[in-house]
């Protein structure tokens, strides 16, 4: 299996609703020290308008891929209509011959968690493809890490919704330039249970990722530990293993297309992280999806261990949403809804808060000194308050 699947959390409002018009571009603590963020797509219209016979450059290609799997169910499991696949296939062989991004197994455009759009159904496909990508309840999603702590990694998630879980299978990855030690790449077609594999040869060696699943659990939101998936991964020895073709990878690292070593064509776009999700809610001006993006952030913890305790906190930093307690004086209201305030932390313990009303005219400024009180949390003593008039203070 090439790639297994996931589901639909908070994440999915910073996505299309089903397919987007065009990829998107693209540590916990709890103070107000730090910046969050959000993205949305818009979704495209339904139906595919492009002609074949149109379809020329790298951008319209894609474009036409995206509109001939939008509306398609089970992603690909309950068939495409003849003219959209006659578009697709088309659209697709234009991708794969340019190539996009060169030696993509190189690149770091290429990790990050993808979103699976759709895929084709060979019989060939393992029993756990046929299971899990082709219901649209979940959503499916690839992982890839190039220069994780445990070395390159594949991640196959299927996520059942944020108030159930995930499944998530992990597998180790070996790349020309990130070779694993010791591996050794799959052979032969295998057993018919798990899926007829392929053998066929890379078009170049810095396209394909060679990989052997190692683990899978259940993640589930109501147990505070997770299941194990019942599958002896090193009982089964080549059938653990596959490979993955990047047969294209858009110069924006936003659209990819993949084959399988079970002959599947993958149609994936990069899902928009949670720090990206944030910082679009708050372009947008939506308070109540700012909220659910912090939410989400935090769940995933800081990156940092014990943030308010490293140096990462010192430098200038940009306010750029706030929401203020019911007893925020004027002066504190004012300050944080100027959309030009910055806070200053110094390894001093001092800490200046600035905001600038109106440029060149009126500016508002706090000196203050800092103490970490815990891990995520910094207590601050206001010390002086200067209303800045011109030159005047």
């Amino acid at each position: 299996m090439a790639l297994v699947g996931a589901s639909q959390s908070f994440a999915n409002r910073c996505q299309p609703r089903q397919v987007p018009t065009r990829p998107l571009r693209s540590g916990r603590c709890r103070s107000v020290l730090r910046i969050y963020a959000v993205a949305l797509a818009e979704p495209v219209a339904p139906g595919v308008q492009t002609l074949v016979s149109k379809v020329t450059g790298e951008g319209d290609a894609q474009q036409t891929i995206l509109d001939a799997v939008s509306g398609v169910k089970g992603r690909g499991k309950s068939g495409i209509a003849p003219e959209a696949l006659e578009a697709l296939e088309q659209a697709v062989e234009i991708l794969e011959d340019k190539g996009g991004v060169q030696a993509p197994t190189n690149s770091t455009l290429l990790e990050g968690r993808w979103r699976l759009l759709f895929t084709t159904r060979p019989g060939s496909a393992s029993p756990i493809q046929r299971t899990f990508t082709g219901v649209d309840a979940f959503t499916v999603y690839q992982e890839i890490l190039l220069d994780g702590p445990n070395g390159a990694r594949v991640n196959n998630i299927v996520d059942f919704g944020g108030r159930i879980g995930q499944l998530k299978v992990e597998a180790e990855a070996n790349t020309v330039s990130r070779p694993l030690p010791g591996f050794t790449p799959r052979k032969g077609k295998g057993l018919p249970l798990f899926g007829k594999s392929e053998s066929t040869p890379p078009s170049s060696p810095e396209v394909r990722i060679d990989f052997q699943f190692d683990t899978a659990a259940f993640d589930l939101a109501v147990l505070p530990f997770k299941i194990p998936y019942p599958v002896p991964f090193k009982l089964l020895g080549d059938e653990t293993k596959g490979w993955l073709d990047i047969t294209y990878l858009s110069p924006d690292g936003q659209f990819r297309l993949s084959r399988g070593n079970k002959g599947t064509l993958f149609v994936l776009v990069r899902d928009p992280s949670p720090r990206e999700c944030l910082l679009q809610a708050i372009q947008g001006g939506r308070d109540d999806e700012v909220q659910q993006a912090i939410e989400v952030l935090q769940d995933k913890g800081s990156p940092i261990s014990k943030p308010a305790k490293s140096s990462a906190v010192f430098g200038r930093w940009r306010l750029r949403w706030s929401k203020q307690a019911g007893g925020a004086n004027p002066l504190q209201k004012l300050g944080g809804g100027s959309g030009r305030s910055w806070q200053t932390i110094r390894p001093d313990g001092t800490v200046e808060n600035r905001a600038i009303i109106i440029p060149a005219l009126l500016t508002l400024r706090a000196d203050a000194t800092c103490q970490t009180a815990t891990a995520d949390r910094t207590t601050v003593d206001i010390r002086t308050v200067y209303i800045e008039i011109g030159p005047l203070k």
